[in-house]
């Protein structure tokens, strides 16, 4: 035993060993702590096992600061963070739960005086215990800082601060901050070493990891009864919503997101957050799972007796007010009838047609209240944002337009094409909102300065989720039509009627008649520029910033699609936020995220 641990203590103070050498290193520490772990009557919050630990880290460490583009490709992260530091916070977590129960025994004793004592001494042991859980997840904090800045400074990932030039003795501080993280870049970004690709993976799944860390610090230190207050959770948010900014189309980050949103009682945010790991490029499957858990806490929420007469400022009722009635409902109805969602629960009985006519009815009087709410400004610009794209997620499960997707199941072809009527409907209000607007400022010709005086404050606000749905149907289009000789002929019909019930809503006619409109306007207004020049997908999706610039303009509503949507991959592969053509999911390091909420 002595032998193994003084091996493993030379290896970690040898700091000329190649890759090789680390995961060999790596591998022979695991053992000894393995070996360690199986002694009886082994402490194992010791100091024997908590250097061994720290060994393991030291040498993570080094393995990824040396070859980050094999260590991703490895998943070295998830094996530190499974290793070294995970297994210890269960252990203090079952110890602070070991302690509750024995407490909760003590004080059903029938002798109340040892039964106050016993109380007094549990929750001596608990504070005690979650005081050293604190102080182990404040250690790791700053150890996992270190490394996201050891990482990025190595590789140049901070444009704003030259190497070396990060002082070390404040990294501690920012255990309660998010300094240090603020300037690095997207691996979105143009212009990369695939190396620098490979280290932003790392750091974001690091980011990740602090934010769980900030989790556990929060969950531990707070009553329970604090824990749907926004502002308890700011740092853990932080720390994902940097890991989502520096690797959005990877969906770990935003589960984990979801899950805080979940402890707010926050359903439009956490059902966004949801959809968007389940529809990154690099999919968190897990997050099936999860969304349907908070729709289930949602929806009894929402429907108890006495709970939409009540006047919340927070939590899922709150949210169902906000945006319409029957929001939860619809949203619960749609993620339980997708696909993957029926190999772990339940089956669900097929929509009759009575059912289904009722519910186009329902969607009618939602998609109507929707645009209304927007309009006029009751649903503000975020929430507009993520309520729509949520509407779009659902499609593109329903109809199994994930890219990637092999599945060759019918499913319930009557959900997916009511899903697709409720996109239609609702961008079909949407064009004849803004072509209202057109025609009507187009009395007042004369006095109109320039095209951006065609439309309304009300009709502006519902331009971006608009063109968001037609970017989304394009590429649909372009995916049914590459697909339609490779899948099986089931597949491919449910398809081509998902498109068919976009079509057949007025949203076709709509946008033909809504294009005329603005021609002839722009003929009036302003006949010395020249209409805009068509452009093909193509060209669209080798530039996507290029083609939101000339759509949005200068107006703040892209920069917030650009935060929320980033990462989202679009029907025929396209991803939101890439500039160059997206690389095959088979030749990308890192592959699908897997790993379970923890």
């Amino acid at each position: 035993m002595a032998g193994v641990d003084t091996t493993v203590s030379q290896g970690v103070g040898d700091t000329t060993a190649n890759t090789a050498e680390l995961t060999k290193m790596i591998r022979s520490a695991g053992e000894a702590l393995d070996q360690a772990l199986h002694t009886p009557n082994v402490d194992y919050f010791g100091t024997h096992l908590e250097g061994l630990r720290n060994d393991i880290l030291e040498l993570f460490r080094r393995l990824l600061v040396r070859n980050p583009f094999s260590s991703h490709r490895k998943d070295a992260v998830s094996k530190m963070w499974f290793r070294a530091i995970y297994p210890t916070i269960e252990q203090y977590r079952a110890k602070i739960r070991q302690v509750e129960i024995a407490g909760q025994a003590g004080r059903s004793t029938d002798n109340a005086k040892s039964s106050d004592v016993i109380a007094v001494e549990a929750r001596k042991q608990i504070s005690q215990w979650r005081a050293r859980l604190h102080t182990f997840l404040h250690a790791s904090t700053g150890t996992l800082l270190r490394l996201v800045a050891e990482l990025a400074e190595a590789h140049a990932l901070m444009p704003s601060t030259a190497p070396g030039v990060l002082d070390r003795q404040t990294l501690d501080t920012h255990a309660y901050g998010l300094e240090l993280v603020d300037s690095l870049k997207s691996e979105l970004h143009v212009g990369l070493t695939p190396v620098q690709r490979a280290t932003l993976a790392i750091v974001s799944k690091l980011l990740t990891h602090l934010g769980d860390l900030a989790r556990y610090r929060t969950l531990y230190a707070k009553k329970p009864n604090d824990m749907d207050a926004s502002h308890v959770w700011q740092l853990a948010k932080g720390f994902y919503r940097n890991a989502i900014r520096v690797a959005p189309h990877r969906g770990q980050a935003h589960n984990q997101l979801a899950v805080i949103f979940g402890y707010e009682r926050n359903s439009l945010e956490g059902v966004f957050a949801y959809y968007r790991a389940l529809t990154s490029q690099y999919r968190f499957i897990p997050a099936e799972a999860n969304l349907r858990t908070i729709l289930d806490n949602a929806l009894r929420a929402v429907d108890k007796p006495g709970a939409r007469s009540v006047d919340a400022t927070s939590g899922y009722v709150y949210c169902e007010q906000r945006m319409y009635d029957k929001f939860t409902m619809l949203r619960y109805l749609f993620a339980y009838h997708q696909p993957q969602a029926k190999e772990t629960v339940k089956q669900l009985a097929p929509l009759l047609p009575e059912a289904e006519t009722a519910l186009v009815a329902e969607i009618r009087r939602a998609c109507t209240a929707f645009v209304r709410g927007v309009t006029s400004g009751a649903i503000e610009e975020r929430q507009t944002i993520m309520a729509h794209a949520i509407q779009l997620f659902e499609l593109q499960q329903l109809a199994c337009f994930n890219p990637g997707d092999k599945e060759t199941r019918m499913h319930d072809t009557a959900i997916a094409r009511v899903s697709a009527m409720s996109v239609a409907l609702t961008a079909h209000t949407m064009c004849q909102s803004v072509q209202s607007s057109v025609t009507e400022s187009m009395r007042r010709a004369r006095e109109l300065k320039s095209e951006a005086d065609l439309l309304s404050r009300s009709s502006r606000r519902v331009v971006a989720p608009l063109i968001t749905t037609l970017l989304w149907i394009v590429s649909a289009c372009v995916r049914v039509e590459r697909d339609s000789d490779s899948l099986e002929h089931s597949v491919t019909q449910l398809k081509s009627q998902i498109m068919c019930a976009v079509r057949d809503h007025g949203l076709q006619s709509s946008i033909a008649q809504l294009k005329q409109c603005m021609e002839d306007a722009h003929g009036r207004v302003n006949r010395r520029t020249p209409l805009v020049q068509a452009i093909t997908w193509d060209q669209a999706r080798a530039s996507m910033p290029v083609v939101a610039a000339r759509l949005w303009g200068a107006h703040r509503v892209q920069r917030t699609e650009d935060e929320l949507l980033a990462g989202w991959q679009l029907p025929d592969g396209t991803v939101w936020g890439r500039v160059e053509p997206s690389v095959p999911r088979s030749a990308a390091p890192g592959g699908n995220d897997v790993h379970r909420v923890r």
